[in-house]
């Protein structure tokens, strides 16, 4: 059956610049990095048939009270090829007016490049980013959370892995609360060009939780496949899973 309705706020690209990592070690980890996320490129409603977007795949939630929107997930192996691929998962909060709403993420971007892998932490408050200078490793265990009232919006990333801990964490001001999601998002080179997806096998989200409360007990609820314009699917996203039914799978399986 074909649904034929926008889920509310969507996110279009959560980064519009490329990372550039030096001395990998390893794959993902980078010494002195110097990555960058020039802008986010902000919310816009995407039309959603069948429940698929073309600029991202996971859950999105609708509670205009929510309070705040958080999951664990592992650092991806990626497999790189020349082709110049990226992705972002991240956990975002959008806030404020619908015809002009604010973004608010936190998570990774991830980028393969002239077939080498590159990452960095980062978040974004009102549209603003900041990005991480601290290594990420393949099957570190990270942390993204949004916090909001009406005063205050932070968005935290966390590196929860025994040696390499650290914390990336911005606030700004406060909003209504208008959609939350927990992606895999897609990312754009820095002329705003939608960059094809990474190839990141699999992520497991784990512990997500909407105001404190278990996805499945969070309504509205949406998964969203991501795919082409031309009906390709490019990222699966898995049912809610887990006891709490607080975790879920998303799996590439198109550029």
């Amino acid at each position: 059956m074909r649904i034929e309705r926008k889920v509310g706020v969507g996110v279009a690209i959560f980064g519009s610049a490329l990372l550039v990592l030096s001395g990998a070690i390893p794959a993902l980890a980078g010494n002195g990095a110097s990555a960058r996320l020039a802008h986010a490129t902000g919310v816009r409603f995407a039309s959603v048939a069948n429940a698929t977007s073309t600029s991202f795949g996971g859950w999105v939630f609708t509670p205009t009270t929510a309070t705040s929107v958080t999951a664990e997930f592992k650092v991806p192996a990626l497999t790189c090829t020349s082709k110049l691929t990226g992705v972002g998962p991240i956990t975002v909060m959008a806030t404020g007016k619908s015809t002009a709403p604010n973004f608010n993420a936190a998570g990774i971007i991830l980028e393969c490049s002239s077939g080498h892998p590159a990452a960095a932490a980062a978040v974004v408050v009102d549209g603003v980013a900041t990005t991480s200078t601290h290594a990420l490793f393949v099957g570190d265990l990270m942390k993204s959370t949004i916090v909001n009232s009406l005063t205050k919006t932070t968005a935290t990333v966390q590196d929860l892995t025994t040696g390499h801990t650290f914390k990336l964490t911005k606030s700004g001001t406060g909003a209504k609360a208008l959609q939350e999601l927990i992606i895999d998002d897609s990312l754009a080179n820095s002329a705003g060009t939608q960059l094809p997806v990474a190839n990141f096998g699999k992520i497991t989200f784990s512990k997500g939780a909407v105001s404190a409360k278990p996805l499945g007990m969070v309504t509205p609820r949406t998964g969203v496949n991501m795919e082409t314009a031309g009906k390709v699917l490019q990222i699966l996203t898995g049912a809610l899973s887990g006891t709490l039914k607080n975790s879920f799978l998303t799996t590439w399986k198109h550029s």
